[in-house]
């Protein structure tokens, strides 16, 4: 495989379809096995959950909804997969060198990251509750623009992907979508979980409510919804109409408006499927860029070790959510705890370790924000390598690409 020959991830490139038609063969950005697992496991655990949590009682609903959270923190990779950033830099040093600076950048931002998990002990230790309260709301900003960002990213892969086969670019008003995607629904979904009270009960409040009590008027849920359907429905209608859309991205897209639209309307539900949803997507593109490339220094690492590296490389950090979520606080209550049950410090060496665990988070966002910086020619040229797409013979014709492609809702990711 070279940088100057279109390839695709399952077949040929096709040309225009049909009208009315969405090509799938030779669309997929991974495999047809991949990118399902990607869109339906997220799907099947969180609906899974949700009727095993109607059949049985209140307090036993709740253990299942935190279990369910755990295994999208832990298994499906929400809260794991931040380490895979540091083991491609490892594998693959183009990554870490395709822009002169971002070596020094990602090197000062990474120890200021863990400086600033460090600083995570002292608020532990000066006041537990705001403690939680500032990764509460630390967390779920970054965490959720970070998986936001992810799914534009994706986007313009699959218009990428469509435009390598010959359907043609994306259209204006698609692109214009594509830049309001990220403002637009991080608004939305945060208002709805710090605002707007879970229902219009006297005394009601929001579901990450860290002190602020409910601001808007339970209504606002209404005014919300109304926004975040007109803009999908304004983009399938773009989409369908345009005559060059795929299946896959189709499906993809329809995912992400699920994702986003149950974060709003039960964010105890959409805080399963957006995050395993992320995880998994990063697991795929993840073991995509660790492949060996035409041209690559001579390595020992094959494609038969990709998966059992990436495992191995996340194990701390499940083991951290094995000890918090499981073994300490009960299932699912955070993949990175915040609470000491004995209160008598006997836990200090596993508080420094989760504080300095927070950091890597915050690192992994930070670099991610640097190496996927694709508007970057030399970012670009490397990493649309890394992920198996030729360079576009007329860049200017070609769709923006996605200036970040990269974790939870209401969690710490």
């Amino acid at each position: 495989m070279t940088a100057s020959t279109p390839t695709l991830a399952h077949g040929p490139a096709t040309s225009r379809s049909a009208p009315g038609s969405l090509p799938f063969r030779g669309m997929w950005l991974f495999s047809p096995r991949a990118d399902a697992a990607f869109l339906t496991l997220p799907i099947l655990l969180t609906v899974g959950s949700a009727v095993l949590s109607a059949l049985v009682g209140l307090r036993a609903a709740d253990e299942v909804n935190r279990l369910a959270v755990w295994t999208a923190q832990n298994i499906l990779g929400n809260g794991t997969h931040v380490v895979l950033t540091y083991l491609l830099f490892a594998v693959h040093r183009d990554v870490l060198t395709s822009e002169p600076k971002q070596p020094r950048l990602i090197l000062a931002g990474t120890l200021g990251m863990l400086a600033v998990g460090a600083g995570f002990i002292a608020t532990y230790y000066a006041n537990k509750d705001a403690h939680v309260y500032l990764v509460g709301v630390l967390f779920n900003i970054f965490g959720l623009h970070h998986t936001l960002s992810q799914h534009k990213g994706f986007w313009a892969l699959h218009t990428l992907r469509g435009h390598q086969a010959g359907l043609g670019p994306g259209n204006p008003r698609e692109r214009t979508l594509q830049q309001t995607y990220v403002p637009l629904m991080l608004s939305l979904i945060l208002i709805r979980l710090f605002f707007v009270p879970d229902s219009a009960a006297p005394g009601a409040t929001p579901y990450l409510d860290v002190g602020q009590g409910a601001l808007l008027p339970h209504g606002t849920l209404a005014l919300i919804l109304a926004v975040w359907l007109g803009f999908f429905a304004l983009l399938f209608r773009t989409l369908l109409r345009a005559g060059n859309a795929t299946g896959p991205k189709v499906l993809y897209l329809l995912a992400v408006a699920t994702a986003t639209g149950l974060t709003i309307v039960a964010p105890l539900w959409g805080n399963v499927m957006l995050p395993a949803m992320h995880g998994l997507e990063y697991y795929m593109i993840t073991a995509r860029m660790m492949e060996p490339r035409e041209g690559d220094p001579p390595t020992r690492l094959g494609r038969a070790w990709i998966w059992p590296l990436m495992i191995l490389s996340m194990l701390p950090m499940l083991a951290l959510g094995v000890i918090h979520g499981l073994i300490l606080d009960g299932a699912g209550r955070g993949t990175l705890g915040t609470s000491d049950p004995t209160g008598s410090g006997s836990h200090t060496l596993l508080r420094v370790l989760t504080s300095l665990s927070l950091g890597v988070v915050l690192a992994h966002y930070f670099s991610d924000a640097l190496i996927y910086r694709f508007r970057i020619p030399s970012i670009r040229k490397v990493m649309l390598r890394r992920l198996g797409f030729a360079p576009p013979a007329a860049p200017a014709s070609v769709p923006a690409a996605p200036s970040a492609v990269t974790p939870p809702v209401a969690s710490v990711g």
